[in-house]
């Protein structure tokens, strides 16, 4: 038996996708020494971050 799915806002997609892009992004540019590239990767970090902590807390209140 396999457990139901669970529904994930697009919100919360969006942002779990943000996380991965943004973690990359900070991955290349300190693999190329380019502090501007990896902060631009730590912006989209904390971005993605509160747009998934924002969606997951909307989505469990409405949920209730």
């Amino acid at each position: 038996m396999s457990k139901p799915k669970i529904r994930m806002p697009a919100a919360a997609r969006a942002g779990i996708g943000l996380l991965i892009m943004g973690g990359i992004i900070v991955g290349l540019g300190e693999y190329t020494q380019r502090g501007a590239l990896s902060l631009y990767g730590i912006i989209m970090v904390a971005g993605g971050f509160v747009l998934y902590m924002a969606s997951s807390i909307h989505a469990r209140r409405t949920a209730r």
